[in-house]
């Protein structure tokens, strides 16, 4: 919606009023770019200009026919001589006919961009090909007509026919369907139908070497070299006086072009460009203190945006005369950063980082230059940042204070930590109020001077941006803070109140805070658009009028009113203006001001309005003037184009391009090229892109589309260059589209190209693959089959080997487990023989010993009956008790019935006194009889110990094995 409010007013504009486009501003320099031949990379002398149906722009070049299209510059052809191009022309086909060095011919664009050169002087007789420099070349219907000082050779119908002169031609002009030509022996003639014929009292002209000739009402204008402006009416020449005479006859005129609304570009050797208007007064004169880079002008032409042209004897110039923007320069051009700007007494002032500078502003933008220069003002060298008309007076806030200026000086009235701006107190005009940089100071006017009182205590924050509302209040930003608003006492010496507001009471953001004041309403710049207090609770809100035209999403940097009631923004990076229509509605206007871009002083924004009309804005890049009554065409059609494809594999391979003699020409190649079909080894491509656009041109964004590789656009950037690599197999078509500073989109550019699949991926490799697929299928079928027949019979032989040998198995398996159940009863049998061969040698011993101790008593006793005497029976007695006693306490016998135990037992006494070595004899006794299996009755007699004892035995043992209780000791000796 707001792109649609403001295409309205500039389209009916411009329908209404389309010769406004080009006329020249008056006021301030317009904006030039310069191309030096660095930049361009071609000789420095450049004689000609033309722009093309598309847009393109070519320059006769000394090196051959130069081409810029926005981005790069080339030499994309040259005459077949390898001279300079002097002069070229264009028809409807976009046809270029070019006038070079002792040549002349045409120049044609072939389908892969290349420009082939075709010379057209094998048609003359070669009596007439010797000639110089072809200086002029015009298309005049269906014939060419190229002019050379020694002749004249109208082309026409594929023939040349010439027209030579007695004494050598001076110079030729085309002055709307007339053409006329001066000649050094005949003065003025005219050319009609092919035929040279003397105009009424030529002769007259003889010598003055017309540079250019304008028609005019009722008569000519003729431009001469060294004698200023003539107009030729009723067969009379009378000199037409100008402004700019002193500057016309010193520095002689080389070329001219007519502007708009009766203006007349005239380009100088030696003072650049001076224009004028139909009755003689200097509106501009540009040179190189103005910011031409050359002074010595060749041709002037003008595009379709309206900018002009400027070939030069080094160098080329882009003047943009159409932007009713234009730069406050002199030839001191001492002014720098600006920071602020004000009219006073005719008098421009300038507050700039490197002090107050002046000019005398009626005498600027009346177009007397000359003497016109920005003064310094004595008493002020550091940072300079705000100036106001206060009553009477200039005030000047500066790091040191408050300075009153007057003529070229300025007095310091009040020293201060930093000034940076004033503000009158409402109700009391006598009273200023000056925001330092850490408080307030007030200021009154005693006798129509203003004087310093006091500084205001209570408050020490910097006080840049201030401003009062109708209730007295003081509003203060701080830009990394919040903002403060402020009541002072009666006396004005203090303050009284101090209210703080930020990010907690509604905006969108503490940091970059300011306050404005439009139509006595205090407003607030956020980081999201315009908030304002709401009056009931108090809160910070956004501002519906500006929440409707500049949004919530932009920082808004500045809000000023001029004296139309006009609202002044920049918003973001962009500077616009919101102007009340006759039904009061309102339209925001941004497009004149997109040059504004990136150009302020950050933080330190402004624009100056006055009642005439005149708004100024302080740049990092001057100051800058904007003029209400100029126009612009802002919405104009342009093309985006693609300048250059290559494959990047092999290195740098051509396939589009206005590189001269980069391509090959042949006509099959050619139509090869147009529609590029790619080997899979070129699928890594580079683009370059440029839109034929001119006008802050580096500004340009672009956005391209790979259609078959990529799903949508990119975003827009100022990227003029792409590279793709690895595509695959497929069809392709490069989108390329511009948007330029006014944010108007381009004609789209395409090219389109194919990209072949390897060999192993072609439809005669998938055929190929197919057959052998095949082949393979068969074979494999075949061999399957052979294949299962021997497994067939494989698998019979196998099984019947199989069964034999699980037969064998089997009667293997029968034997084995015979031999292993014979193996078992034998270990038992021999097991049980063991134990019985134990228990008889056991008892065989214990036997054999009782015998002995039987025999031992039996002799004892018989002795006691041979011995009656009581002492020695009682002798004898105890001796049979102490060999009974002997007996059951000696081991001998043990011994012997411990090492046949431990042969029958696997040492099991060994391994039991290794595993338990506090265990005694006794013990290992009774673990024996145990392991034996004897029960405790059989056991007491062995250990000659009742059966009370062997209990009691057992339980020591228990302990001693660490058994638990309820553990069967005779179960663990048994598996011991």
């Amino acid at each position: 919606m707001k792109k649609f409010i403001i295409r309205i007013p500039v389209l009916l504009l411009l329908l209404i009023s389309p010769i406004l486009s080009s006329q020249i501003k008056k006021i301030g320099v317009p904006f030039i770019t310069n191309y030096n031949p660095k930049t361009y990379k071609a000789a420095s002398e450049n004689w000609d200009v033309l722009q093309n149906s598309k847009g393109m722009m070519f320059f006769a070049n000394h090196f051959g026919i130069l081409q810029f299209d926005g981005v790069r510059w080339s030499i994309v052809t040259q005459p077949e001589n390898r001279s300079m191009v002097r002069s070229m022309a264009i028809d409807k086909n976009d046809k270029i006919y070019v006038g070079a060095q002792g040549d002349f011919g045409y120049v044609m664009q072939l389908p892969n961009g290349q420009y082939q050169y075709t010379s057209l002087v094998k048609l003359i007789p070669a009596a007439a090909r010797n000639f110089g420099d072809v200086v002029h070349t015009v298309i005049r219907n269906n014939e060419v007509i190229f002019f050379s000082y020694e002749g004249i050779y109208i082309y026409k119908n594929n023939k040349v026919k010439v027209l030579l002169s007695e004494k050598k031609f001076d110079d030729f002009y085309e002055v709307g369907n007339e053409m006329y030509v001066s000649d050094n022996a005949r003065g003025l003639l005219k050319l009609k139908v092919d035929k040279l014929f003397p105009i009424d009292n030529g002769e007259q002209f003889t010598g003055m070497k017309i540079r250019k000739i304008f028609a005019i009402k009722n008569g000519l204008l003729l431009l001469t070299q060294k004698s200023g402006l003539f107009s030729y009416k009723e067969n009379k020449i009378s000199p037409f006086v100008t402004e700019a005479d002193h500057l016309l006859k010193q520095n002689q005129i080389s070329t001219g072009i007519q502007l708009s609304d009766g203006y007349f570009g005239i380009g100088t050797r030696q003072t650049g460009l001076i224009v004028i208007d139909s009755e003689g007064n200097l509106i501009q004169h540009i040179d190189k203190q103005m910011g031409l880079q050359n002074d010595y002008v060749t041709n002037l032409k003008t595009d379709k945006e309206g900018n002009l042209w400027v070939t030069l004897k080094e160098g080329i110039s882009l003047i943009q005369i159409s932007s009713p923007l234009s730069r406050i320069v002199d030839s001191s051009n001492s002014e720098t950063k600006i920071y602020c700007s004000e009219i006073y007494q005719n008098k421009l002032y300038i507050a700039t980082d490197n002090g107050l500078f002046w000019l005398d502003w009626e005498a600027y933008k009346s177009g007397k230059r000359e003497n016109v220069n920005f003064h310094y003002v004595s008493g002020m060298s550091e940072n300079v940042w705000d100036i106001g008309v206060f009553g009477n007076s200039l005030l000047a806030f500066e790091k040191n204070g408050v300075f009153e200026v007057s003529g070229n000086s300025a007095k310091a009235i009040a020293k201060t930590d930093g000034a940076w701006k004033g503000v009158l107190i409402p109700n009391n005009p006598d009273l200023l109020l000056v925001g330092g940089y850490t408080g307030l100071y007030l200021l009154k006017k005693i006798n129509g001077s203003w004087i310093f009182q006091h500084k205001i205590k209570g408050f020490e924050e910097s006080s840049r941006v201030i401003e009062t509302d109708k209730n007295g209040n003081i509003w203060v930003a701080h830009g990394y803070k919040g903002i403060y608003k402020l009541k002072f006492t009666k006396t004005f010496d203090a303050v009284l109140k101090v209210q703080f507001y930020n990010q907690k009471n509604g905006f969108p953001s503490s940091l970059f805070l300011n306050t404005f004041k439009i139509q006595d309403n205090i407003l607030f710049g956020t980081t999201k658009g315009v908030y304002k207090q709401n009056t009931t609770s108090g809160k910070m809100i956004p501002d519906p009028f500006f929440k409707k035209y500049l949004g919530l999403e932009s920082h808004i940097r500045l809000l000023k009113a001029d004296n139309q009631d006009n609202i002044w923004y920049i918003s973001g990076e962009n500077t616009g203006r919101i102007i009340e229509t006759k039904n009061h509605n309102f339209e925001v206007e941004e497009l004149p001001f997109r040059k504004l871009r990136y150009l302020y002083v950050p933080g330190f924004e402004n624009i100056q309005t006055t009642a005439s009309g005149d708004v100024f804005f302080g740049t990092q890049d001057g100051l800058i003037h904007y003029s209400t009554v100029r126009n612009k065409k802002y919405e104009t059609k342009y093309k985006a184009i693609i300048s250059e494809v290559k494959c990047i594999f092999p290195k740098d391979s051509l396939l589009f391009s206005s590189r001269y003699d980069v391509l090959p020409n042949k006509a099959d190649e050619i139509e090869e090229k147009l529609s590029p079909v790619l080997s899979y080894s070129n699928n890594a491509l580079h683009f370059s892109f440029a839109s034929l656009f001119y006008d802050e041109a580096d500004a340009t964004q672009y956005e391209y589309w790979l259609e078959g590789f990529e799903p949508k656009w990119s975003d827009y950037s100022l990227q003029t260059e792409k590279e793709y690599t690895n595509l695959p197999e497929n069809e392709y078509v490069f989108h390329i589209r511009a948007k330029n500073i006014y944010d108007v989109v381009s004609e789209e550019a395409v090219f389109r190209f194919e990209i072949l699949p390897p060999w192993y991926r072609t439809s005669w490799a998938y055929i190929l693959y197919l057959i052998l697929f095949g082949v393979l299928i068969y074979a494999i079928i075949q061999y399957q089959k052979s294949l299962a027949e021997r497994e067939r019979e494989q698998l019979i032989l196998n099984q019947e080997k199989e069964l034999l040998r699980n037969r064998a198995e089997l009667n293997e398996q029968k034997l084995a487990l015979e031999q292993e159940n014979m193996a078992i009863v034998r270990e038992n049998l021999e097991a049980t023989i063991n134990l019985k061969n134990a228990k008889v040698a056991s008892n065989t011993v214990n036997l054999i010993h009782l015998n002995e101790i039987l025999l031992s008593i039996k002799e004892l006793i018989s002795q006691m009956d041979k011995k009656n005497d009581a002492n020695v029976n009682f002798s004898l007695l105890t001796k049979i008790n102490k060999l009974i006693d002997h007996e059951l306490q000696g081991d001998k016998h043990w011994n012997e019935f411990e090492e046949i135990f431990n042969q029958l037992h696997d040492n099991f006494m060994q391994r039991l006194k290794t595993s338990y070595p506090e265990l005694t004899p006794r013990d290992m006794r009774l673990c024996a009889y145990l392991r034996m299996n004897f029960n405790t009755k059989e056991i007491a007699p062995l250990l000659g110990i009742s059966v009370r004892g062997v209990e009691d035995t057992r339980y020591r043992i228990r302990k001693k094995l660490q058994l638990p209780s309820d553990a069967n000791i005779t179960e663990f000796i048994l598996n011991f």
